[in-house]
């Protein structure tokens, strides 16, 4: 299942341009990230350990967002690898019942080691309940 974040767009959040700033779009998707992660990973998981390591984040930007529209972002399990997943977003602008695609974008999140210093196997925990959210998805 996909999770909504509502967004408040700040004052800093808006370039001279009088719109959000295009690299903004990032830490809203990272909000939405948190949120999604929150379904399957522990609160006491010891993050110093072992986590995540974000390897790539895109954008596509269709509409620009303003300092009083209201915003929210879906986020969603949209690939799940050997060492990886992908998580895909979906920032929206709402209005009168109606969501209008702000942005896009999709980050890869890989499992990482950090005593070892190197990428590791998805988690069992995690592949399981990712596959399961997907599947609530479909």
């Amino acid at each position: 299942m996909r999770t909504k974040t509502p967004i408040q767009v700040r004052f800093n959040d808006v370039d001279m341009a009088r719109h959000v700033h295009n690299a903004v779009y990032l830490s809203y998707f990272e909000l939405a990230r948190m949120d999604f992660l929150k379904r399957f990973i522990e609160p006491q998981h010891d993050w110093r350990g072992q986590g995540l390591i974000l390897a790539r984040n895109e954008v596509d930007y269709r509409k620009p967002v303003h300092l009083h529209d209201r915003v929210e972002v879906e986020a969603w399990c949209s690939n799940i690898g050997r060492r990886s997943f992908d998580l895909s977003y979906t920032l929206f602008i709402v209005a009168d019942n109606t969501r209008t695609p702000a942005a896009q974008g999709r980050s890869v999140m890989v499992c990482y080691d950090y005593n070892a210093g190197t990428s590791i196997a998805l988690p069992d925990a995690w592949r399981v309940e990712l596959a399961r959210i997907m599947e609530a998805d479909a």
